[in-house]
């Protein structure tokens, strides 16, 4: 069954990115066909009487019952894992891992309350998000008479190393509509990771709040207004979205060229759902 999705184009990436990413996707097929194969159609006309007299087609029920496992296998680590396969295959920066944990961090105590105050202002819209203005005002915080106090570990979702300049990238991934609580702990741990490395001999990541993909079209349709208050996402202000994000860890196209794997990879995901359900009514 071949799908058209005519807004994108003939990229292909390259056979080892295909290779990493065949790994992931393998993975993720694995479990939820595997469940799907195992939907009993006779016991659930038993048992499911109504749902399955409002729709008797087997298929029905056997791709509903492995959509329910692909998406509960898939939340977040999904891009996680495609990012750490794009960049591992991507020779222009370092190796890749996913929930990298930067660890014995610290920060004075007027680095932290400069913090408190820039998230305290942005959540009551008292300042409009700039991610170099915030971590220039962090910067500059004078803590030579101020005390530190550890703050343990941040994880970061993805992490590469020599991104650019030998700094590397330290990514929270978020699905393009989080809630204000997620965001706003999202752009605490960056400003905190900014300002603890001050102090470190290590080069300062460049921290980004990642949307994989956009699901407005444009960057001046996104209306989804929890997150705004935090970053400036329709001029993109701290952050990596869709293209910016696939292409900065991969080289142009690659957001292009994961659409078109996945096409490949999937293409016969239907049919083994149809043979798994001896149902040809799609």
């Amino acid at each position: 069954m071949e799908q058209r999705f005519e807004h994108i184009g003939d990229t292909e990436l390259d056979p080892a990115t295909k290779a990493e990413l065949r790994a992931v996707t393998d993975g993720f097929f694995e479990r939820p066909l595997e469940k799907a194969g195992n939907f009993d159609w006779p016991e659930f006309k038993r048992n499911e009487a109504f749902k399955a007299i409002m729709m008797p087609s087997p298929l029905f029920w056997v791709l509903a019952n492995f959509e329910r496992s692909f998406t509960q296998k898939l939340g977040q680590q999904m891009y996680e894992e495609f990012g750490r396969a794009v960049a591992n295959t991507n020779d222009a920066v370092g190796p890749a891992e996913t929930q990298h944990a930067c660890t014995d961090l610290e920060l004075s105590h007027a680095e932290e309350n400069r913090i408190e105050t820039i998230i305290g202002e942005l959540a009551d819209g008292d300042r409009e998000p700039d991610w170099e203005r915030e971590t220039a005002e962090v910067l500059a915080v004078d803590s030579s008479q101020s005390s530190f106090k550890p703050i343990g570990r941040i994880t970061w979702d993805l992490w590469i190393e020599d991104f650019r300049n030998g700094q590397p990238l330290a990514a929270e991934i978020k699905t393009p509509k989080p809630n204000r609580d997620q965001t706003m702990e999202s752009k605490r741990q960056m400003l905190k990771t900014v300002a603890a490395y001050k102090h470190r001999k290590e080069p300062t990541p460049i921290c980004r709040y990642v949307f994989p993909f956009n699901p407005y079209g444009s960057l001046e349709d996104y209306s989804w207004w929890p997150p705004q208050a935090f970053f400036d996402v329709k001029s993109s202000d701290g952050m990596l979205i869709a293209e910016e994000f696939w292409d900065g860890i991969g080289g142009p196209g690659t957001m292009e060229g994961l659409f078109n794997f996945l096409l490949e990879e999937s293409a016969g995901n239907i049919e083994k759902l149809k043979a798994l359900a001896g149902d040809e009514t799609l």
